[in-house]
């Protein structure tokens, strides 16, 4: 079949349109760029519109407190102060860089070659976002969209027109010929006009858009613009990724940071060492394992498998299909199961209310640190900590590093002595009639999990609390001693 580039647009736009996932992606993205042109959008507002995505909550507190944005060690807890520091636009493509990766993410789960430009994508997003911190740049979120972007463009194609792309990754390989010029070839269109059409179709900036483009050469003697910034920025970092995922000849990525180190006023030898730091970092391993093809030998990225949705959605599937039938302890135990086959979970427990000892006791668990602690109770009355904190206000707490000194001083002593090489943790009220009943628990051990967990992720899991929550009145409190040791309570 003969393509334009216009019939394969409309194409594309029509597929799109029918694939349950991206209407709501296109959605996204066009709300969060409504909200970033509009005079009337105040600080409440975005604030409460960050709140309702945990996982852009953990990023926007995170990067507020990095040392770009908070001088003299200034210590950012809320969102609206966070929102004061980044500003509007910031924050806006922090939640457009996450929306854009959120939107593949359950379709990668399921085709390798979609796990793969997904993979690339969140390792060319890492490198923008270390190349501007490198410069001092603050609009190093925005560079993270622009070359998330051009990523976007190829997974589009390998989702909405799964032959061709078949057919573009075979004449590439053939013909020695880059993927982009294979695109054009079999549909018409080059990535790059691809992805800035979608940009446009999208409502994002001129200057985002224009960046899709092959970067130029720069006079010398000109300062780059704002738009050749972004584009220069964004075509490095695919172009590094590519060199990372492909061999990494040093010679190759020597030759490459020279051509680009002049327009971003840094020395190539510091844009290479950036390109060594991300292969040798822990969290980036599984993502290069699954850009070059190559068996992972290390711990997923942040302790965490890359298709924990997936997995969570499987696990909710069989938890609600035991429901009618399961009792309480099983249920239990089944869903402390699925929850850490999904996350990676080191250690999952349980800890339920005992409304006689006013306490909440680990009933139930599951992992290498949890037998100790079976038995063990922290009273119920509130404590400044960050557990009676998850109970209070009903919604569930990350805690990406337990040794961080602002955080070590909410975890409490028996958290400390029981699981002390623990860095990452996460804690899961369950309620019943606005009061909580249970408190479910994971780790990662030793591992950080950097990441944190997705809006898809806590939804999930949410609904498996709600199953918890169904089964709970048919527990009783433990008769048996060797259970409950009544060891002395927890602080």
């Amino acid at each position: 079949m003969s393509m334009t580039k216009e019939g394969t647009l409309e194409l594309l736009w029509q597929r799109m349109s029918e694939k349950g996932d991206f209407p709501s992606l296109q959605r996204s993205v066009s709300s969060i760029v409504s909200a970033m042109q509009s005079e009337d959008t105040s600080t409440a507002d975005l604030a409460s519109s960050v709140l309702s995505d945990f996982a852009l909550t953990q990023k926007v507190i995170r990067l507020a407190n990095s040392a770009m944005y908070a001088p003299f060690g200034c210590n950012v807890t809320t969102v609206s102060r966070a929102i004061m520091i980044l500003g509007v636009d910031t924050i806006g493509h922090l939640a457009l860089s996450l929306k854009l990766l959120e939107g593949f993410g359950e379709v990668a789960s399921h085709r390798q070659d979609m796990a793969r430009e997904l993979a690339r994508a969140s390792l060319a997003g890492a490198f923008a976002r270390d190349i501007t911190a490198k410069t001092g740049i603050r609009d190093g979120e925005e560079a993270v969209v622009c070359t998330l972007l051009h990523h976007v463009a190829r997974m589009l194609v390998a989702y909405c027109f799964p032959e061709e792309w078949q057919q573009i990754q075979q004449l590439a390989s053939n013909e020695g010929i880059s993927d982009s010029d294979a695109c054009e070839r079999v549909l018409a269109i080059s990535f790059p006009e691809l992805a800035e059409a979608a940009a446009h179709k999208w409502g994002l900036p001129d200057g985002i858009a224009r960046s899709m483009r092959p970067a130029e050469p720069a006079d010398p003697d000109e300062p780059l613009s704002h738009a050749d910034w972004l584009c220069t920025v964004a075509n490095l970092s695919n172009e590094m990724v590519g060199e990372l995922t492909s061999g990494a000849d040093p010679d190759r990525i020597a030759a490459l940071a020279a051509s680009y180190a002049d327009r971003l006023a840094l020395d190539a030898t510091e844009v290479v060492a950036i390109g060594e730091d991300m292969v040798r970092d822990t969290s980036h391993q599984e993502f290069l394992s699954i850009s070059t093809g190559a068996p992972s030998t290390l711990l997923p990225p942040a302790g965490k498998p890359l298709d924990s949705v997936r997995r969570l959605a499987t696990g909710l599937t069989e938890v609600r299909a035991a429901t009618p039938g399961a009792d309480a302890d099983s249920l239990l135990n089944l869903t402390l199961e699925a929850i850490m086959q999904s996350l990676g979970f080191a250690n999952c427990a349980a800890f339920l209310r005992n409304t006689h000892e006013k306490a909440f006791e680990a009933r139930y668990g599951i992992g290498c640190d949890i037998q100790p602690v079976l038995g063990l109770s922290f009273p119920a009355a509130f404590e400044p900590d960050v557990f009676h904190l998850a109970l209070t206000n009903g919604r569930a707490i990350f805690i990406e590093n337990a040794h961080e000194p602002r955080i070590a001083t909410r975890i409490p002593r028996w958290h400390r002595q029981h699981f002390g090489h623990v860095k990452s943790f996460f804690l899961l009220p369950v309620q019943q009639r606005n009061q909580p009943v249970a408190l479910l628990y994971g780790d990662w051990g030793h591992v950080p999990c950097a990441g944190g967990l997705g809006s898809k992720e806590m939804e999930f899991l949410h609904h498996m609390g709600d199953e918890i929550s169904k089964k709970l009145e048919g527990i009783a409190a433990p008769a048996e001693p060797s259970l409950h040791r009544k060891p002395a309570v927890a602080r």
